[in-house]
């Protein structure tokens, strides 16, 4: 059986829509004058799919997402079935084939799920080109989101959402796994920290969303005006304010 999926046309709370377009951004600056169907993408750890690799697979770039998570998978084999450009493995990416290189590779959302960061980052550097772009999206570690987060399950707030919320909203999340939480918190400076051991430089950088926290959310995310706001003002404030932060690396020369 498949299931339908919607393209991201309307930004939310997390500053999916703005990923998605500086993702598409960083990829046109790597590579000026490739087509996205000659272009090889490899998303390292994406969920069922929904939320950023299948826009790609859309796009028309070769993409190839990795998770170990089953549930994922099978989700976004069925949201991408009729895709040919497209396909999900339950893998770690070291398990991937070593003789398979990408022209990008996409850490979004991942580094702070693992115990070992800089492990990870190596991994999919190995399967990227010389000449190739990661792209690598991280929360906040002590910015609003891990507060708000924290608050929320303090006082057990979901049990009121779930109370009062209607039957009839349909959210879809980015992943099928729910248990796996955050077991790292980033300062900008670790990150940048962290780069520079693998030797990767950044090309590009931005901010997610300003406000992103599960409070917030259900309290102002239905509001079309403060969504959009909630995007801008990350732009306009240093980017120690932002709930996450967006980074293009390429490999330092020599």
């Amino acid at each position: 059986m498949t299931e339908n999926w919607q393209p991201i046309e309307r930004e939310n709370l997390w500053g999916y829509l703005k990923r998605l377009r500086f993702v598409r951004r960083a990829v046109t600056v790597a590579f000026p004058d490739r087509r996205p169907n000659s272009l090889r993408v490899l998303d390292v750890g994406c969920g069922n799919g929904s939320q950023l690799s299948l826009s790609l697979v859309d796009d028309g770039f070769d993409l190839t997402g990795v998770d170990t998570d089953q549930h994922s998978i099978e989700h976004a084999r069925r949201l991408a079935a009729t895709r040919s450009n497209a396909r999900f493995l339950c893998l770690r990416v070291e398990e991937l084939d070593i003789a398979e290189t990408y022209d990008v590779v996409i850490l979004s959302e991942v580094l702070e799920h693992v115990i070992d960061p800089f492990s990870l980052l190596k991994a999919g550097l190995s399967r990227l080109r010389a000449d190739g772009v990661m792209i690598v999206t991280v929360p906040n570690g002590y910015g609003e989101f891990e507060i708000d987060w924290w608050l929320f399950r303090m006082f057990r707030l979901q049990r009121i959402v779930d109370a009062i919320k209607s039957k009839d909203t349909k959210v879809v999340s980015s992943t099928d796994n729910q248990d796996d939480g955050h077991i790292q918190f980033f300062t900008l400076r670790r990150l940048r920290e962290l780069f520079k051991e693998c030797d990767l430089t950044i090309s590009l950088e931005s901010a997610s969303s300003l406000f992103s926290g599960p409070i917030l959310g259900h309290l102002l995310g239905r509001y079309d005006s403060f969504i959009e706001w909630n995007a801008r003002a990350a732009d306009n404030l240093p980017p120690v304010f932002s709930s996450g932060w967006f980074f293009a690396l390429r490999r330092v020369e020599g």
